[in-house]
């Protein structure tokens, strides 16, 4: 396997160090915390070819509704 050398401040490590599992690498902690970033074209393209039934479109702004509802009532709380 590659490997690649990088630099990294002492705050990101000890982060990254503080994040890590017991028996993981960093390689496996970045892997497990930093997700691949998604393929916009790609995801517009299947559901241009298979788009989503009425029912499942409800339940994703159902979803959406409840997560909206859930920070807003944080963020009208104020500072902690």
């Amino acid at each position: 396997m590659a490997t690649k050398t990088i630099t990294i401040d002492m705050e990101a490590y000890h982060r990254l160090k503080r994040s890590k599992q017991a028996n993981e690498s960093f390689s496996q902690a970045i892997k497990r915390i930093v997700r691949n970033p998604i393929d916009i074209k790609g995801w517009m393209a299947a559901m241009e070819k298979d788009p989503l039934s009425d029912k499942a479109v409800a339940a994703v702004e159902r979803v959406i509704g409840e997560r909206r509802k859930r920070r807003n009532r944080r963020l009208s709380r104020g500072p902690a």
